[in-house]
């Protein structure tokens, strides 16, 4: 499922308003930068540098990282920026999904009822 063009962050101005003025957490395999922003929606920018893997690993790792974004059902208001680690082309989309929501839960992220489920095992 894509991520409508609207809850996406694209431009670097955002990028950088989100990591100067936001708060963030490490997980073992992603990064995660939050920051309320006055929308009626949540938004998500990914970032997956060359360093995690060829474009074919790098573009795996983004629709993973999309599709628990979009599983996650995050309360509305936030500006979400996930980093990936080199490691994260390594692992499944259950692990990456688990680490994104421990981070979230670090940075107090409030879920919907219908998002606090396990992951999803068949990816």
């Amino acid at each position: 499922m894509a991520i409508p063009t609207k809850q996406r962050i694209r431009r670097p101005a955002e990028f950088r308003r989100v990591f100067t003025r936001g708060k963030r957490k490490s997980g073992d395999y992603v990064n995660v930068a939050v920051l309320r922003n006055d929308l009626p929606f949540s938004r998500i920018g990914l970032s997956v540098s060359k360093r995690v893997g060829n474009a074919v690993s790098r573009n795996l790792i983004k629709r993973r990282l999309c599709q628990a974004f979009s599983d996650m059902n995050i309360a509305d208001g936030w500006d979400v920026i996930i980093t990936a680690k080199p490691e994260a082309s390594n692992v499944s989309y259950s692990i990456l999904d688990e680490t994104m929501r421990q981070s979230m839960g670090r940075l107090r992220i409030q879920f919907s009822a219908s998002a606090t489920g396990s992951a999803r095992e068949d990816r």
